[in-house]
């Protein structure tokens, strides 16, 4: 590796990093090829005694890094710390915010790096997760000697994401972590806008003990991951209603009363202005014609029938790119054989919202000897895992049990009226109905409807309200109409 040069130099000055910071923890500088022919890089090595086992190249230009093919996964500087036994150790995201907590005053034998950043999501299982091997390895070496684990972490979901789980790897009881104020995102950012002196101040005062199940203060716990937010796309609903990955809804309404249609558009609405795919478990409505002609005139607001075959192609090809569908060859789909297919296209399609229409369309496993009521709490609660454990929304479309009597079904009804459990009202974190009080009159069709919210969790997702739309048959897709009618 190359020593410094002036525009290495340069860089690291504009990010608050010293010559000298750069020199006591063996940062060099050099050429690589980044993809698209040589430019000039910075060079992190990663080091076992003296030999150079791995290293990351970040061009100087834009933020592009590449490392050592093959190179070992091991953290950075962790060499430095296991011949000083430090008792105290900083965890950071990066090596530039590893360079910071130097350049801050905090010794060279304290601070060490992850070498592959943070994770979308934390995992239930970080000690079975490859990208994970380097924490073993590391204890192993003499990491475990360590009294004071202190996670310098970004502050965005990633960052709280990585936290979780180097507290579950290396254990809670030792593990500490710095919280970064409003509007800071990580210890170069605090370094850049406050200063050495106040980055070495912060990250010694304001490191709090990780809580342990049992009794906690407000300061000691850690920010919740926040809620990432999509508002269905109807403006005048303004903030009633609102879907997020990692929750679970559930939609009733009786058989006719346009749940499926409506939910299809408000997915495709998020999906649209949200730039989001999703995946459909549609047992009563096929991909095609059905959901394929609702796009259509979701996208042109004009009947199927009218479209140009220049905007059915269109359609199509937008629909490609945002839906897939989950079809059971034999048609006796079961709600585990459903997730495992979301699963995959969540991988490879990157799916953020999965759709179950209908709920009763799926293959019951429930055990002899268990009741319909705790079967369907646990279903429920396997959705709510797989929702936060995915990091998508799951919804589930479900009928009331049959009414007794023609009068009974001209009622709203609600989410304790889904056949099977008490649960269906009790668990999900957003409840809807959709409903429409009348289907014709006078032999005409009538295409008035609601969408009642009956429950939010959180705030964010809305309150309880009845928001009013219409079936415009023209256009082929709903319009909102009277949004301030009081909730009833």
């Amino acid at each position: 590796m190359a020593e410094l040069s002036t525009a290495a130099e340069k860089w690291a000055a504009e990010r608050g990093i010293s010559r000298s910071t750069l020199e006591r923890a063996g940062v060099a500088s050099g050429m690589a090829n980044m993809g698209d022919g040589q430019c000039e890089v910075i060079l992190f090595p990663y080091h076992r005694g003296a030999d150079v086992v791995n290293w990351k190249a970040r061009a100087l230009g834009d933020k592009r890094f590449k490392q050592k093919e093959g190179g070992e996964l091991r953290f950075w500087n962790l060499d430095a710390v296991l011949r000083a036994t430090s008792e105290t150790v900083y965890i950071t995201e990066g090596e530039m915010d590893a360079l910071a907590l130097i350049e801050a005053g905090i010794p060279v034998e304290e601070v060490v790096s992850v070498p592959n950043g943070a994770p979308v999501r934390a995992s239930d299982q970080p000690e079975e997760q490859n990208r994970y091997r380097y924490v073993d390895a590391g204890l192993a070496e003499g990491f475990s000697q360590v009294q004071r684990y202190i996670l310098v972490t970004d502050g965005d979901p990633p960052g709280q994401a990585l936290r979780q789980d180097l507290v579950r790897l290396l254990g809670s009881a030792r593990c500490y972590f710095v919280e970064w104020p409003a509007g800071v995102k990580d210890a170069n950012d605090f370094l850049i806008r406050h200063g050495p002196e106040d980055l070495r101040i912060f990250v010694h005062e304001d490191a709090r003990e990780w809580p342990v199940t049992g009794l906690y203060r407000l300061s000691e716990i850690p920010e919740p991951t926040p809620l990432e937010i999509w508002k269905p796309g109807f403006f005048e609903w303004e903030s009633k209603l609102a879907f997020a990955p990692t929750t679970v809804s559930v939609v009733t309404g009786h058989p006719g009363h346009g749940k499926t249609t409506l939910m299809a558009q408000l997915w495709f609405q998020i999906c649209r202005d949200y730039e989001l795919s999703a995946v459909f478990a549609s047992f009563e409505t096929r991909a095609k014609p059905h959901h394929r002609r609702n796009i259509r005139q979701f996208m042109y607001g004009r009947q199927e029938r009218e479209l140009s075959d220049v905007e059915r192609a269109h359609a199509d090809s937008w629909n490609d790119e945002h839906f897939c569908w989950i079809v059971h060859p034999n048609r006796r789909p079961s709600l585990r054989w459903v997730l495992d297919m979301a699963e995959v296209a969540i991988v490879r399609h990157n799916a953020r919202a999965v759709v179950i229409d209908p709920w009763n369309k799926l293959e019951s496993d429930q055990p002899n000897d268990m009741s319909e009521t705790k079967w369907i709490g646990q279903c429920l609660d396997e959705l709510m895992d797989f929702a936060r454990d995915f990091n998508v929304h799951v919804q589930v479309i479900a009928h009331p049990a049959k009414a007794p009597d023609r009068k009974a079904r001209k009622d709203r009804p609600g989410l304790e009226d889904i056949s099977g459990s008490k649960h269906w009202d009790n668990k999900p974190d957003l409840g809807l109905c959709v409903h429409r009080p009348k289907l014709f009159e006078d032999g005409e069709r009538k295409t008035e409807a609601a969408l009642y919210v009956l429950k939010s969790r959180y705030d964010e997702l809305g309150y309880p309200c009845k928001l009013e739309v219409d079936y415009d048959l023209n256009a082929g897709r709903f319009k909102a109409t009277d949004y301030r009618m009081p909730y009833e």
